[in-house]
């Protein structure tokens, strides 16, 4: 239940894809596996029918009931009366659609997602309820954003927080189609929230009893892109840090943080709900007005550092490191060239350029995150980076075939 790769369904000769035209060359049909998990259960068992619900209809319809009977049932529905409210097997009273909101608000965090863990009954109920609890940051990015980006899907995600204490992080995830509107330009998604509990929701409040009331949300989440047309081969950047005076946690290489999309390809925004430091209040997400920038080059930040490049056997006679020309990812990352540069730290620049279809199998070992090459006219999911993060969640990286990366490793260096 916990795993949170997507899944993707693809056929030869498909009908539009959801919220597509018919010029799609490719339906592209997104979900995850908990999204694949209820749909499994619901194949299984009508289980959304088994919950509980206030029943007056089979009451009011026996031929026995007077009408002072029938006024007095329909009363006791209007009040919640909780002995005519029925489920079915697992089913319990507080699981009603009214109630189970107010019930989610109080478990949010670990022990919501052991809800999730009770029976298929309980992961059906509770999936389908926080999808109306979240449906308003659905309603408002489509508000916002409706013309650029194009709502496909919506999904409730959960994963763990590698931390000293386990932990855990909520999102709900947007997957929009990215239309032709803003070509060759960086486009910038953002909105504005505050936390419900927590210590940043009690120093909020705080702040606003002394009297220093702010209308404006106190905290601003932003996603940056580049937009390019149909067809064009992207071009991004890698950093494998894996110095010697670095812990553990640096094992997963950094990526460029402003992704390059294609138009019709699908961009992935997290909006975070539930970590560390609280839940967030879901009434006060609030989507910014979008933002358009020209295109830049966008240039790892070690290039800033390194100036003169030299080739492995020129580079070696004056390094104490032991280097190797990094070509792990064959056949679907072909590898073109590779440099050299650096003094204390030597670091490598290399081309890699997207060739076979599948999953590249050396990735997850080497890079810390998955990658898989696509076909060329294929349409590819993008997970966005929260704008002023080195990682944020851990996805897979989706090429096309024909794209391009600059992947740099830099090792070496003194432990302290």
């Amino acid at each position: 239940v916990l795993a949170t790769a997507p899944v993707i369904f693809r056929a030869a000769q498909p009908p539009p894809a959801m919220g597509g035209t018919s010029s799609q060359p490719i339906d592209v049909r997104v979900t995850d596996r908990k999204s694949l998990t209820r749909e499994l259960c619901l194949r299984r068992k009508d289980y959304e029918s088994m919950q509980h619900r206030y029943v007056v209809e089979g009451l009011t319809n026996q031929q026995e009931n007077s009408r002072n009977r029938v006024a007095e049932l329909l009363h006791r529905a209007a009040i919640r009366d909780p002995e005519i409210c029925q489920g079915g097997e697992n089913s319990q009273v507080f699981m009603e659609a009214s109630m189970l909101p107010l019930v989610i608000s109080f478990l949010f965090g670990g022990a919501l997602i052991r809800c999730f863990e009770v029976c298929p009954l309980w992961f059906v109920v509770y999936y389908k309820t926080l999808d109306q609890v979240f449906s308003k940051i659905d309603k408002g990015f489509k508000q916002y954003y409706g013309q650029s980006l194009h709502l496909e899907y919506a999904r409730t995600d959960w994963s763990p927080v590698h931390v000293a204490e386990a932990g855990i992080r909520i999102d709900r995830i947007l997957i929009a189609r990215v239309t032709s509107h803003h070509v060759n330009h960086c486009t910038k998604v953002s909105y504005g929230y505050a936390y419900k509990s927590g210590q940043l929701a009690e120093e909020e409040e705080n702040h606003n009893n002394k009297g220093y009331e702010d209308k404006t949300d106190p905290f601003e989440c932003s996603f940056k892109f580049d937009t390019f047309s149909k067809g064009t081969s992207r071009s991004f950047w890698i950093h494998k840090d894996i110095c010697r005076f670095h812990g553990d946690e640096t094992r997963v290489a950094a990526t460029q943080n402003i992704t390059p999309v294609c138009v019709n390809d699908r961009i992935e925004i997290a909006v975070n709900l539930f970590n560390a430091m609280g839940l967030v209040d879901v009434d006060r997400v609030r989507w910014r007005p979008l933002e358009i920038f020209p295109v830049q080059e966008r240039q790892c930040p070690i290039e800033q550092e390194l100036f003169d490049w030299y080739d492995l056997d020129s580079f070696q006679s004056q390094s104490v490191e032991r280097l190797q020309i990094p070509d792990f990812f064959s056949v679907q990352l072909r590898h073109i060239s590779t440099e050299y540069a650096g003094i204390d730290v030597a670091v490598s620049r290399t081309q890699l350029r997207a060739d076979a279809q599948g999953v590249v199998p050396q990735a997850d070992r080497i890079l810390g995150s998955r990658f898989e090459v696509l076909p060329r006219s294929s349409p590819i999911i993008l997970p966005l980076k929260r704008v002023g993060l080195q990682h944020d969640r851990f996805t897979k990286i989706q090429l096309r075939q024909g794209d391009s990366i600059l992947l740099y490793i830099s090792q070496g260096g003194k432990m302290t």
